[in-house]
């Protein structure tokens, strides 16, 4: 038991190392590419950091891995770019941070992980850590294909002793950052009462009654909570501040987003929508920032080059951005339209572990799979969802019964809200409607904008502060007691993700074979799924060419 607790204790302490070294290079960015250094607070600073190690372990993976070695010192650098620079952070802002971090630690404490954790997130991050990156790595695996920037952010917590045991640490930074953001958009906001203040709300309760469960995360879901603060800040942009910088800072939040999962591209539509609004033309001199487009356009080439190095594909599963048979580690374009066939029959209910249609090609046709996808998805999935945001809508509406502040811009900001959250749902039900493929947000932001013609007759209590507090504090009394109902069934339960080894997560030893080349291990083979097997793994061997020291698997 004492041991346990001082284990709580460490991995307590090196969270909190992690998200002050997250804040040194967000610091760190920031007066590289903001004049005004004021621009952003604990929480913009945390997600820009996270922008800047994900372009860090892009470049670095080419050079050599993310081990122990490689990682201390990129998080002691973090940690000294945050003291370092002469910027101080208010107080109040890291009192507040440290009370959402004890206020949700009970998140990142779990035995089992999300479902594809064991066939590809842990093995492909394990691998980044061990080895320099390796071409064709798609062909190993069907998971390795699916590049998101998520496993990249894990392999830079691989450490000393703890070794993967942080692997999901990215996730949890980024729902403490997001926390933090949209509940000091309610301390600032309260008084004025306005659509900022009844977003931040809305959103800051829908992501904590809704994602309580770190296994439910994945590659899928940290973008999607990126994305309520996104609409948030650019809502703030057209009533408050309308400042180019905060457009450039949202171009930052987009892209990783976008190096996430790819589907998160339609969501650019708001940078044009923004621009289009305020009469802004962003290649004006005035405008211009050449600083943070470097950035963009350097994190969009290292984006390409690892999905190319992977898969032979610019963006996979697209095949008209593969080069197919060119070279001999990259994927065949007939492989990659099996591929998006078998990707859209699954997220259209056609296919699960235990279950496919006959005929996939004419399953997905047209309006084919509705009946099956309403009948297998739709009901007891999206419904629940639904009546998730419905609950809460109301829940906010009745809690306040006096005027909001509509600003003049209401109508404009609803009308944006509407259009985007429109086209977004319509491209996601038509392509990939699976709510953890990009369906949450767009529900969320279309039920909540069509709540909207409500809130603008409504009043605003005048005890608004008191009632936001109870608000916000029974939030995470239901986030917390999710959680503590989920350790105890973690701790109950009789299979291999029984909470043996608390308060780490559940791993499975697996037998395997090495494949050597004059010597050289170059790949390790088991039975399923790889778990934490020496890497490159799969379960089919793969002959393969070291050249200039880099693997190349062979088609």
């Amino acid at each position: 038991m004492i041991i346990h607790f001082f284990q709580i204790i460490s991995i307590f302490l090196l969270v909190s190392l992690f998200i002050l070294s997250c804040l040194g290079y967000g610091k760190f960015l920031r007066n590289i590419v903001f004049k005004d250094h004021s621009l952003l607070n604990v929480g913009e600073a945390g997600l820009l950091g996270i922008f800047f190690l994900i372009i860090l372990s892009y470049i670095s993976s080419f050079l050599f891995p993310h081990n122990s070695t490689h990682n201390i010192v990129v998080l002691i650098l973090g940690f000294f770019l945050f003291f370092f620079k002469k910027e101080k952070i208010e107080l109040k802002h890291l009192k507040l941070l440290l009370l959402v971090i004890l206020i949700s630690f009970s998140f990142f404490l779990i035995s089992k992980n999300h479902d594809d954790f064991p066939y590809y997130h842990l093995p492909f991050a394990l691998s980044l850590s061990e080895n320099k990156i390796s071409f064709g790595m798609g062909l190993l695996n069907y998971g390795y294909r699916h590049h998101s920037s998520i496993l990249f952010l894990n392999s830079l917590t691989y450490l000393p002793i703890i070794k993967y045991f942080l692997f999901n640490l990215p996730n949890y930074l980024i729902l403490i950052f997001v926390n933090f953001l949209l509940i000091n958009n309610l301390i600032e906001n309260y008084k004025k009462k306005n659509i900022v203040f009844l977003l931040s709300l809305i959103f800051f309760s829908v992501i904590n009654i809704k994602f309580t469960r770190l296994s439910e995360y994945g590659t899928d879901i940290s973008g999607q909570i990126i994305l309520f603060v996104i609409i948030i800040n650019f809502i703030d942009i057209l009533v408050n501040e309308k400042r180019i910088d905060k457009i450039y800072y949202n171009l930052f939040l987009l892209l990783i987003v976008l190096s996430f999962k790819v589907y998160f591209l339609i969501y650019f539509i708001l940078v044009l929508s923004i621009l289009y609004y305020l009469k802004i033309n962003p290649l004006q001199k005035k405008y211009f920032n050449y600083k943070a487009v470097t950035f963009y356009l350097l994190f969009l080439a290292l984006f390409v080059a690892h999905n190319f190095v992977s898969t032979g594909c610019v963006i996979y599963p697209m095949d008209v951005t593969c080069v197919g048979t060119k070279y001999f580690w990259t994927l065949d374009v007939s492989e990659v339209k099996r591929m998006s066939l078998w990707l859209e029959s699954w997220a259209k209910a056609g296919a699960s572990p235990n279950f496919r249609v006959d005929n996939l090609s004419e399953y997905v046709k047209g309006i084919n799979w509705v009946q099956g996808w309403f009948n297998r998805y739709f009901i007891g999935k999206v419904s629940d969802y639904l009546l998730i945001i419905f609950v809460v809508n109301l829940i906010v509406f009745f809690s306040f019964n006096k005027k909001v502040n509509l600003e003049k811009d209401f109508i404009k900001i609803q009308k944006i809200l509407i259009i985007t959250s429109v086209i977004a749902l319509l491209i996601w039900f038509f392509k990939h409607p699976s709510l953890r493929y990009g369906g949450y947000l767009p529900i969320t932001v279309l039920i909540t904008s069509l709540f909207l013609f409500f809130y603008s007759s409504i009043k605003f209590k005048n005890n608004n502060y008191k009632i936001t507090k109870i608000f916000v504090i029974s939030v995470f009394i239901i986030f917390n007691l999710k959680n503590i109902i989920r350790l105890d069934s973690e701790f109950s339960r009789k299979d291999q993700y029984q909470f043996n080894n608390f308060p780490y997560f559940a791993v499975e030893d697996k037998k395997y074979k090495n494949l050597k080349i004059d010597n050289i291990n170059y790949m390790y083979t088991t039975n399923g799924y790889c778990w934490a097997t020496p890497t490159p793994c799969s379960n089919t061997p793969r002959k393969a060419r070291i050249i200039n020291n880099f693997i190349f698997f062979e088609r």
